[in-house]
């Protein structure tokens, strides 16, 4: 009597939960689908910046190739990515690199000092002092990459340790 109670109780309730699993799983999928196509453009954005000027998304400059990387600056693989850049920059000019972390705007300080980011014009490290911007993106894993060509347009998304020499070689022939 108390099996079949519980066979009956068993039939009714694992239908439904595995429809609730299933509800869930398409309005995740649903929910991530529309954050990866409001990244088909530059989102719109306003950063504050290391030296204390605010980054707005129309402040880009249109005619170049743009990369967003959210970061963290006790990521091991964003400091490999920091230190390739800033051996490498000067092969870079020609692309605005907009560098975004939600830790403290000390730590983003300091690691654009240490990797000698600061110092270069094409170069802004950003503060995204509430996450908002982090949740915007939809990432999953830092560091987190965004290639926008000179029209605002996304060419390619990266998540996780990336070479840039990759990265931009991949997005340029995306654009082919």
């Amino acid at each position: 009597m108390k099996n079949r109670k519980f066979l009956k109780i068993s039939i009714i309730t694992i239908p439904i939960v595995l429809i609730g699993v299933m509800i869930y799983l398409f309005l995740s999928f649903q929910q991530k689908k529309e954050k990866i196509n409001a990244l088909k453009n530059i989102p719109v954005f306003s950063l504050q910046t290391i030296d204390n000027t605010l980054l707005k998304s129309q402040d880009l400059v249109n005619d170049q190739t743009k990369v967003i990387i959210y970061f963290s600056p006790t990521c091991h693989y964003c400091q490999a990515e920091a230190e390739e850049l800033s051996k490498t920059h000067n092969q870079y000019r020609n692309i605005q690199w907009i560098w975004v972390a939600s830790e403290p705007l000390k730590e983003i300080k300091q690691f654009a000092h240490e990797y000698g980011l600061d110092k270069q014009s094409n170069i802004r490290l950003c503060h995204d002092a509430m996450a908002q911007f982090y949740q915007k993106l939809g990432m999953n894993s830092l560091p987190y990459f965004l290639v926008y060509d000179e029209n605002n347009h996304l060419i390619k998304r990266y998540s996780g340790a990336t070479k840039l020499e990759k990265l931009l070689l991949e997005s340029t022939n995306e654009r082919k």
